[in-house]
């Protein structure tokens, strides 16, 4: 879950792991480029959140791509200003 979405500054992205897994979180804009990295390494389960600093990059959409425990999931976020 991004809150809030669409994204001033900053964005909390919050996660719940059922068992401890390896992480990988990572911002890319609409090209597939790498914008920012969040999080990367090993995790235990339960709930957990990372921040991203949006205030360096342009207003448009960007893609949160979280990968852990070997499924993966993206989320659309608008920055706006």
């Amino acid at each position: 879950m991004v809150s809030p979405n669409p994204v001033g500054t900053q964005a909390t992205i919050g996660y719940s792991l059922p068992r401890g897994s390896s992480v990988s979180c990572a911002v890319y804009d609409v090209a597939g480029n790498l914008v920012s990295r969040l999080a990367a390494g090993s995790r235990v389960a339960g709930e957990h959140q990372t921040m991203w600093n949006a205030a360096g990059v342009k207003p448009g959409v960007y893609f949160c791509k979280l990968v852990a425990g070997g499924s993966s999931h993206t989320a659309r976020l608008a920055v706006v200003r």
